[in-house]
């Protein structure tokens, strides 16, 4: 989405990379640096061919929350990952992270797995509250070559 700050994994010539972009336009997705620092950004693949992107952001202390955006793109072209889809539940794929400086026990690290787009789910999406120590990941699935 435009005015994101993203943090994208992708598989090239069958390995996985992690490049940031700040994405400033609909029109070009170019690499660039985040106004934020990040840092030690690695992925995986786990066990369903899913991405998860694990890495280190520095977030001001006094920060209370962070917004998120996640998306599934629809590809790879020349190292480069296309726009995603415009349809409602594209351009609903966000939500509100709660920062907390303690994790309450039995709470998980990971924010919830994106999911395609459904129209029949209603607010599956939305992200009520999240005690977590900070972990971004997005997942862009593509094909080998």
């Amino acid at each position: 989405m435009v005015g994101s700050q993203a943090i994208v994994t992708f598989k090239n010539k069958c390995s996985l990379v992690v490049k940031t972009y700040n994405l400033s336009s609909y029109n070009s997705i170019v690499e660039g640096k985040l106004s934020f620092d990040v840092w030690e950004l690695e992925a995986e693949t786990n066990d369903d061919e899913k991405m998860i992107i694990y890495g280190s952001l520095k977030v001001p202390s006094s920060a209370e929350k962070v917004n998120q955006v996640w998306q599934v793109g629809p590809g790879v072209t020349n190292d480069h990952p296309r726009k995603h889809g415009f349809a409602k539940d594209n351009l609903s794929s966000f939500g509100e992270l709660k920062l907390t400086n303690k994790m309450s026990s039995g709470a998980s690290l990971l924010a919830p797995t994106p999911q395609a787009a459904n129209n029949d789910k209603g607010d599956w999406w939305r992200v009520k509250e999240i005690n977590v120590a900070l972990w971004i990941f997005a997942l862009l699935s593509v094909m080998c070559f």
